[in-house]
């Protein structure tokens, strides 16, 4: 393929996802382009070196104000212990949620699926008490290109910080996931990145 200017390689668009399936169709189709990288397919050439880079980080804390909070939220860890299915989409679940303003409504067991593998190691769970809180963070990172070599991936870097009722942090931890854009529904991962950065607080019940 021609060589491009880099200001053109860093360009910012925004396609749909059928515009998007299209110019990747165009741009990895080998009988497009000839052995000296130039275009022969039909129509226009594409530029192939477009990118669509977005980036967010939102953050939910949730405070346990009484005792039956606290001990409301321990009883849930305990059965999603009990229960170790696994949720595969518990962490999109939770991501979409936080990127559309819904993340006060997510339950402790749904958090719990997300770190089974650490149950599982049998490592203790975030036991709560009163005045405590917990902090769920998502870092998402969403990187499209049509090119045959581009990066088309969402990762998202999870951390979850414990405070005692002296805001001192007593645990902290953290975990990074990358997926496939063909691993996702269409437009999900451009979705949760590009939804505006924010940090909420509620009252876990």
């Amino acid at each position: 393929m021609e060589t491009i200017s880099r200001q053109q390689q860093v360009n910012q668009i925004k396609l749909s996802p059928l515009q998007q399936k299209h110019l990747e169709r165009k741009c990895k189709n080998m009988l497009n382009w000839s052995d000296g990288g130039h275009w022969i397919g039909n129509g226009k050439q594409p530029n192939c070196f477009l990118k669509n880079l977005n980036k967010n980080t939102i953050s939910h804390i949730y405070r346990f104000k009484t005792d039956q909070d606290a001990t409301s939220w321990n009883l849930e860890w305990e059965k999603a212990i009990r229960h170790a299915g696994h949720l595969g989409t518990a962490i999109l679940t939770v991501a979409v949620s936080a990127a559309t303003g819904g993340m006060a409504g997510v339950a402790a067991g749904t958090i719990a699926a997300i770190m089974k593998d650490e149950l599982q190691a049998k490592i203790p769970y975030p036991r709560m008490a009163k005045g405590w809180s917990y902090e769920i963070i998502f870092e998402n990172d969403f990187k499209w290109s049509p090119h045959p070599w581009g990066q088309r991936e969402l990762k998202q870097k999870m951390i979850r910080i414990i405070r005692n009722s002296e805001s001192s942090i007593t645990n902290q931890s953290t975990n990074i996931k990358k997926y496939k854009l063909s691993e996702l529904p269409d437009g999900l991962g451009r979705l949760i990145a590009s939804s505006p950065s924010r940090k909420t607080i509620s009252d876990y019940k």
